[in-house]
């Protein structure tokens, strides 16, 4: 799962693959500490957080001929870090099935629900995914401006769950203190911050004994997978873990090692053959497989030879390359075989002066600057988030009745130049106790595969699916499946990850199809055990 404006991220400064920010979500104001206007030099005192609260709504919803009732309850909840007490307040939206009498039943399961950034606010997965009302707008094509419309969602996960939707500290209506950034404002942090309001939430609602589960979108994914081992360390263990538009692994990313070019082109692949540029009269499934075996047993190759390649392998793989892809033979070669990601975007359909979508290759637009290697704005963001901008503050105010800070904002206000705690996000990542590196302990980026490993392996009836959209030009699903492959777990736990995908981009329920096939899927991996889950594998 983005970058300088977005639909996925604010602020945004490309991280998920290239950089530095995977998805965020929307614009937003500065925070507290402004320099006074009438004093310059002087910082403005910080704004106190806001104080707890909560209001409830009642609501319903007809889904296959069967009426369901249910609280929509908009609130905040403030969480403690080890030095400031309180650190933050973090606001959610949950939303509760009721029975006729406006009961609520404990024993049903309730899932926590967040994207990524990091640093996001919670607006693209409540407005567009299994939540009980739902955005429309135009899939993989330019939306209007306002008015949007808002319906009510059949694809919500409301009869399989309860859902919970969570600003991260700083984004959306959640707030943090100046204090507290150093100790939130990091990979572990953000972690130990999103268990303290998960456990807190399960105090104030008595759901402790409810089952639980975790939903993640791209940096959600690298939260998710470290906050399933932390909560069992915690006392507050899930049931299971969705994670969409994976990344779980950085270290291919930040330096563009061999890897990241094998990551991507299976994905370059599809995205070719959505526009007619290569794959022609050929099953989309058969095509991927192709292009996988491609990748693995050719692309990989020759790029672990490096400069030893000759010419003539060379030649070979850039041709096949091509024809895979739709670039040309010379363009493939005159790159060492490593076409990055952004160039492809703007290569791809240059013949018709257009370039394609970082979040969804499905989608085509136009740039200012035909030359240069990155887009003068990433077109796919550039058409949602202007709609889910405007919507969320509609919905959550005007019909669920949010009362509190008066602007909500889309990314948390880190500097990006900074590494120093408490004004840049903070990368280090303590792996678990079984595996230090030559780092030691903690490494200078976020690697959470031992933490998902570690979690299987602790609680062996956990189970996780693997969600990833085949357009996505930001998280890309080889990758994935290449980081998966090499949790190290014990062969009997093998079956608990299962993987499913989708004719989609990075934000995979924009295109209703695919929302309909992910509600179905997160039907049935709701309803099936750990050892029940290759049923619903598509690997």
């Amino acid at each position: 799962m983005t970058d300088a404006q977005a639909a996925g991220s604010d602020a945004r400064i490309d991280n998920d693959l290239n950089g530095a920010v995977l998805h965020g979500v929307i614009s937003g104001a500065t925070d507290a500490g402004a320099t006074d206007g009438s004093r310059p030099g002087k910082k403005t005192p910080e704004t106190p957080l806001q104080p707890e609260s909560q209001h409830t709504t009642h609501h319903s919803i007809e889904l296959a001929s069967k009426l369901w009732r249910y609280d929509a309850t908009v609130g905040a909840i403030n969480i403690d870090t080890a030095k400031v007490k309180p650190a933050a307040s973090i606001f959610y939206a949950a939303f509760t099935a009721v029975d006729a009498e406006g009961k609520s039943d404990s024993t049903r399961p309730v899932t926590f629900v967040f994207n990524g950034g990091p640093g996001s606010s919670s607006t693209f997965l409540l407005l567009g995914s299994i939540a009980p009302k739902r955005i429309e707008v135009p899939d993989a094509a330019p939306v209007p401006a306002a008015p949007y419309g808002f319906v009510d969602n059949v694809h919500t996960l409301l009869p399989s769950s309860d859902l919970v939707f969570i600003d991260a500290a700083g984004a959306g209506f959640s707030q943090v203190l100046d204090k507290a950034k150093a100790e939130l404002w990091s990979v572990d942090g953000d972690v130990k911050g999103f268990s303290a309001f998960i456990r807190a939430f399960l105090s104030k609602y008595h759901r402790w004994n409810s089952p639980k589960y975790l939903l993640g979108e791209s940096y959600g994914t690298t939260r998710g997978a470290a906050l399933a081992y932390r909560l069992q360390q915690d006392g507050a263990a899930p049931n299971g873990i969705v994670l969409i538009s994976n990344i779980l692994n950085y270290a291919h990313t930040l330096d563009t090692s061999d890897q990241f070019y094998v990551g991507y082109f299976p994905t370059f692949a599809s995205v070719a053959k959505y526009h007619g540029q290569a794959g022609g009269g050929v099953d989309t499934a058969a095509f991927l497989e192709k292009a996988r075996t491609f990748a693995d047993e050719e692309l990989r190759p020759a790029l672990a030879q490096g400069d030893r390649l000759s010419d003539e392998t060379k030649a070979l793989v850039a041709k096949h390359y091509a024809e895979l892809t739709g670039l040309s033979e010379r363009y493939v070669a005159d790159s060492d075989l490593r076409v990055l990601d952004m160039r492809f975007r703007k290569e791809l359909l240059r013949a018709r002066d257009q370039i394609v979508g970082r979040y969804d290759g499905r989608v085509a637009g136009y740039d200012l600057d035909r030359m240069s290697d990155d887009e003068t704005f990433v077109v796919d963001d550039s058409y949602l988030d202007p709609a889910y901008s405007s919507l969320v503050n509609a919905y959550l105010r005007d019909e669920l009745g949010w009362q509190g800070r008066p602007e909500r904002r889309g990314f948390a206000d880190f500097d990006w130049d900074s590494s120093e705690p408490g004004k840049g996000w903070v990368w280090n990542h303590k792996l678990p106790e079984h595996a230090k590196t030559a780092w030691g302990a903690t490494i200078p980026f976020p690697n959470v595969t031992p933490d998902l490993a570690a979690a299987i392996t602790a609680q062996p009836t956990l189970k996780v699916l693997i969600g990833n959209g085949i357009f996505d030009l930001c998280t890309p699903f080889f990758q994935t499946e290449y980081d998966i492959d090499h949790l190290g777990l014990p062969r009997a736990l093998r079956g608990n990850i299962a993987f499913t995908y989708y004719p989609a981009g990075h934000m995979l329920y924009t295109s209703e199809p695919s929302l309909a096939k992910f509600s179905a899927d997160l039907g049935r991996f709701y309803a099936a055990s750990a050892k029940d889950l290759p049923s619903i594998d598509e690997r």
